[in-house]
């Protein structure tokens, strides 16, 4: 799995390496713990998009990416 933390943009690309599509991305505020809601794409076996409507703080959002 994967686990960074991102935001400062409305749209932010995100490295995992997991070599597949086959993924869950889970989102989730720092600093409340609630679950975000976002627009994710599997861009490649390697690589997520998460795109915001309105732009988070700089390492705001929590992003876990898990191979299934």
């Amino acid at each position: 799995y994967k686990r960074q933390s991102i935001g400062g943009a409305t749209s932010v690309s995100v490295s995992h390496n997991l070599g597949t599509r086959d993924v869950i991305v889970q989102l989730f505020d720092n600093s409340t713990f609630d679950t975000v809601v976002a627009d994710v794409t599997r861009t490649n076996a390697s690589t997520v998009d998460v795109a915001f409507t309105t732009a988070p703080s700089a390492n705001a959002i929590r992003v876990l990416v898990t191979k299934i």
